[in-house]
């Protein structure tokens, strides 16, 4: 029987005979002398109860520890790299967007994540077609070290990188009121009838800065 391994850097276990499978289990980890390594977080102990008797050599998880009983706990390795500070990618990708030396480039980008990667893509370089299109011919067909390389020589350094937006939250208009209507707010805060209203029909609805709770309305004599 093998061992399974739990790890954030695969990079030392890329030596001799070895599998990189990607985020999908494409063979059974059974061939012996050979490592297979599978990124997933959703790798869980009963995933861990099903291979281990099944695994040859090694298989490497690089991804979460998954919460498991201390029985089975102690029939893998969880390695250091599971106890260091959260990663700065920052570094790498400046580098692929600035330096010319690309071999270092790719020797340092392999270990940041490919979704990290395409938000600075989208903000940096969403008009190259050329590039697009590189990436694409790798994209879900290639194991994934093929589009670390489309995106390392396929990107010219230089030029200012401007780091990826966060997504602001879109405030959608109540229903009863058009789209395009620019005194919505200003409605809500003058009249507590309509106010109320939204209250007790949307109240989800109600603008981030007006009192959730229904409010009294005043009355003419």
């Amino acid at each position: 029987m093998g061992v399974i391994i739990f790890t954030m850097d695969e990079q030392q276990y890329r030596n001799g005979d070895y599998v990189d499978m990607g985020r999908e289990m494409t063979t059974s980890p059974t061939a012996p002398d050979t490592t297979f390594i599978y990124h997933t977080n959703k790798f869980t102990q009963k995933d861990v109860e099903y291979w281990l008797p099944l695994v040859s050599y090694r298989l490497v998880i690089v991804g979460k520890v998954p919460k498991m009983v201390s029985d089975v706990r102690e029939q893998v390795i969880i390695d250091k790299t599971h106890g260091k500070k959260r990663d700065d990618f920052t570094r790498p990708i400046m580098g692929l967007f600035k330096w010319p030396n690309r071999v270092r480039v790719w020797n340092m980008i392999r270990n940041v994540p490919l979704a990290l990667i395409s938000s600075f893509l989208r903000r940096n370089r969403a008009k190259d077609m050329r590039l697009g299109r590189l990436i694409a011919r790798s994209l879900y067909h290639l194991p994934d070290d093929y589009l670390y390389a489309s995106m390392t020589y396929g990107i010219a350094p230089g030029g200012q990188v401007d780091w990826p937006k966060k997504k602001e939250k879109v405030y959608e208009v109540p229903s009863g009121y058009r789209s395009s209507d620019k005194y919505v707010d200003y409605i809500l805060a003058s009249s507590a009838e309509a106010a109320n209203d939204l209250r007790r029909s949307e109240p989800e609805a109600m603008p981030a800065k007006m009192k959730k709770r229904i409010q009294k309305e005043s009355e003419w004599i």
